[in-house]
């Protein structure tokens, strides 16, 4: 069906049209400055005509039959900056994309839609993706060629990337080598007007190709059974407790057992590690599938890694948060983007890790505990008026690019993080001879050394020469205690009195590395969620934390709610997806609704009010109304589809990222279930059903909760051909197996009427709090009858028969 769409398109395309003289148009102009990313927003000043993708950009692509050139990048990115520095700045470069081409620049933050279908591209072409991602596709968005980083003509990076082992076997056979983006651009523009035809078909057979990217989650059978003739269990077809066995069985079989974690580069996978910290508690009956000691071994393995992250240079070790990951095995040298979202989520990964470690009888949890000290410092950060936008909610990014010193001309990547020997022995010291110890206890515990760590293999540009990431890499107290001679207490004392000179140092002296100030929903849900439960644990230790924390999560999501959400918007899609300095015009995705939705019901666990719980009721509907692609009904007088499947609907359950209309055709409508850095928003649109589903349940619509639950279910067996046949690359998903087939797991307490609860529960609510994440649940307020009325309401609703 799709390809027949296609081809009718690409023919009416292929017929001649009058099309006016170039001499009588106006030349293009940037337009950068109309955007609403500050992102896009920084190439203003460039030479590049730079256009926004709308239906003008297209009709001009298509009126001068010129290739469109699409950068798709975000701010924090160190490649994406260079090539704005070498490639975009360059006048001659400049010169020739705006002439041959119509160039476009996207924020990957603000249409992920796009960006995802044309990683899709690049990886089924390359073998690779990431960022910046450079493409050039026909009129009508075809991918002609694309790839990721591309040198600017004559900077270091061109001339060694010319002198590689591959351009010089190029060139040694007579053909030509194309090193930089300027010769790369050439060489495309000399394809399209030399052999249109050829292009344009080659363009049109990738697409198609890339409809198997597009297939995932389609494969469902299709048919939806009214909910007094679907079981909970029976309606996830072959999907089972077994798939999590098979995934543990893979995902144990990629471990890197020396340095931990997964492939090189490595990423910390913030899904893949809740998944093997979740074995541990979900119900009796997963275990008795895995066996206990392949459970304990999936926990080794999340603690593993947890502590090499924590330990590594992927940490902040001076500040606080995670960079975005690493690119040696050993966790040593760092990209040095810091993604909010992401570290979010790698909160909510080590406050269940510090929650379900394993005690001793008789010892309770507490702040002493391993990874308290990383769950504080990093909800510190997130909390922080480095993370607080200024206007309200959590900015996106910080950037991995910075000026060294104060009044320098040139950025570097890492300079706000890297130290030389000299630099760090003088700082720690700080002026007197007798600190020479504390210097020295400090270089051997973060591993600095006189000539730099930075391995040559990883600074092929000299870049690092003599530079020190700081990493704590194998290095125990105990045995610093016994090299130097000194009780490990002093140690301690030592390494933080560096610290602290260290950060003081570099708050005052160095230029911090520039934000995104993008207020994304989809990363606001995120921090909401994480902050909110770390509030719910902490609060039992630490009250003024568990306060500040509440208190940022609930102040972004009122941010969100009151500048971002049309509650008048009844018919379209009344979210936008983020604001810088006003809403944006792009409305949210999937994954928007998804996070926003997840942080709002933690947010309504801990703090019972009813106001959150009412507004992702709301969201939830509406997410389902714009996303959800409801299966095929044999009934007629069901409420779902009955036709045939389409390009934009196969009627299979789960949720496309992007609303049914689109600018143009050729942006294919793709659903999310394989986690990656973040987990899929299937996967997280699921547990907000089950749980919604089960909190519903008992109020006084018991019908509304079975839809959420019946709407679960069927968004996980979308899935279920992937799942069955890769299940270790949708354990996210894998979690809602769990919840369908053994159902939410639900706790009650009794309130005291005044939105709290009785002193009775006090401790029943404290386990609720300090337990780690498992499968989908629920924390159920059962307020005290009110005298003269009926039933007790159940978390602020009547129940049925009390009104």
């Amino acid at each position: 069906m799709m390809r027949a769409q296609l081809e009718e398109q690409r023919q009416r395309e292929s017929q001649p049209e009058d099309r006016p003289a170039a001499s009588e148009r106006p030349p293009l102009v940037n337009r950068a400055r109309e955007s609403d990313s500050p992102y896009v927003r920084r190439h203003a000043d460039t030479p590049v005509a730079w256009q926004l993708l709308d239906a003008d950009t297209l009709a001009r692509a298509a009126a001068e039959n010129k290739p469109i050139f699409m950068h798709i990048g975000f701010l924090a990115d160190h490649f994406c900056h260079l090539t704005t520095q070498d490639s975009f700045s360059n006048p001659t470069v400049a010169a020739f994309l705006n002439d041959a081409f119509i160039p476009v620049l996207i924020d990957r933050e603000e249409r992920p839609d796009l960006d995802t279908i044309y990683q899709n591209y690049s990886e089924a072409v390359n073998a690779t993706g990431g960022w910046p991602l450079n493409l050039f596709l026909t009129p009508d968005l075809y991918p002609i060629f694309g790839g990721t980083y591309w040198p600017g003509p004559g900077t270091d990076h061109s001339t060694a990337a010319a002198s590689s082992e591959t351009a010089e076997a190029r060139e040694a056979a007579g053909e030509e080598s194309y090193t930089d983006f300027l010769a790369i651009a050439k060489k495309i523009h000399k394809f399209w007007v030399e052999q249109e035809e050829r292009c344009r078909r080659e363009a049109f057979e990738m697409l198609h190709k890339l409809q198997d990217f597009a297939q995932e989650g389609t494969f469902g059978s299709g048919v939806t059974l009214p909910v007094s003739e679907a079981p909970v269990a029976a309606d996830l077809g072959d999907l089972d407790l077994d798939q999590l066995d098979e995934a543990l069985t893979r995902i144990t079989r990629m471990f890197d057992p020396v340095d931990y974690g997964f492939g090189t580069p490595k990423f910390p996978n913030p899904a893949r590690l809740s998944f093997l910290l979740r074995l541990r508690h979900f119900p009796r009956e997963v275990a008795d599938v895995i066996g206990d000691q392949e459970v304990d071994k999936a926990t080794a393995m999340a603690v593993g890694t947890l502590r090499r992250i924590r330990d590594g240079a992927l940490r902040d070790h001076l500040g606080a948060g995670f960079m975005r990951f690493s690119v040696t095995s050993n966790w040593s040298m760092p990209h040095f983007e810091k993604m909010i979202g992401e570290n979010a989520l790698l909160l909510g990964v080590f406050l269940d890790a510090w929650l379900g470690q394993r005690r001793s009888p008789g010892r309770s949890l507490s702040l002493d505990d391993e990874f308290a000290d990383v769950v504080l410092e990093l909800a510190d950060y997130l909390t922080s008026s480095q993370v607080r936008a200024p206007q309200g909610g959590f900015i996106s990014s910080e950037a991995a690019d910075s000026y060294q010193r104060r009044g320098d001309r040139h950025m570097r990547e890492g300079a706000y993080y890297t130290w030389t020997r000299r630099e760090f022995d003088q700082v720690v010291r700080a002026g007197s001879s007798d600190d020479h110890h504390a210097s020295a206890v400090a270089a051997a515990y973060w591993n600095v050394q006189e000539h730099g760590n930075v391995p040559q293999e990883q600074d092929p540009f000299d870049e690092f020469i003599n530079q020190n990431v700081l990493s704590v890499i194998n290095v125990e107290t105990a045995e610093l205690s016994k090299q130097f001679g000194v009780p490990a207490s002093e140690i301690r004392r030592l390494v933080s009195l560096a610290r602290e000179r260290l950060s003081a140092h570099r708050e005052r002296e160095r230029v911090r590395p520039a934000r995104d100030e993008k207020v994304v929903v989809a990363t606001n849900g995120m921090v909401i969620s994480a902050l909110a439960r770390t509030a719910a644990a902490v609060r039992w230790f630490d009250k003024e934390r568990a306060e500040k924390y509440l208190s940022a999560a609930s102040e972004a999501a009122k941010f969100i709610k009151e500048k971002l959400w049309d509650e008048r918007d009844e018919e379209g899609n009344p979210l936008r997806r983020f604001f810088w300095d006003k809403p944006s015009q792009v409305r949210a995705f999937a994954d928007d609704y998804a996070f926003l939705i997840e942080g709002l019901l933690d947010l309504y666990t801990v703090t019972f009010e009813r106001e959150w719980l009412d507004w992702a009721k709301r969201l939830q509907d509406t997410q389902t109304r714009l996303f959800y692609d409801a299966p095929f009904s044999p009934n007629p007088s069901s409420t779902a589809n009955t036709g045939p499947s389409s390009p934009r609907h196969a009627y299979a359950g789960g949720f496309y990222s992007t609303e049914s209309s689109a600018l143009c055709p050729t942006i294919l409508r793709l659903k999310s279930g394989m986690d990656k850095s973040q987990p899929s928003t299937n996967a997280v649109a699921a547990s907000n059903l089950f749980r919604l589903g089960a909190l519903f349940q008992e109020q006084s619509s018991k019908a509304v909760g079975e839809e959420y639950l019946r709407l679960a279910r069927e968004t996980v067996s979308a899935f279920e051909a992937e799942i069955l046949q890769y299940p270790w690359l949708f354990v996210s998903l894998l979690t809602g197996v769990v919840a369908g087939r053994l159902g939410v797991r639900r706790q009650e307490v009794q309130g005291d009427g005044k939105g709290g609860v009785v002193e009775a529960d006090q401790q029943v609510l404290r386990k609720w709090y300090t337990a780690p994440r498992a499968e989908a649940a629920v924390l159920v307020l059962r307020d005290r009858k009110v005298e003269g009325e009926g039933k007790p309401e159940v978390n602020g609703w009547k129940e049925e028969g009390g009104k």
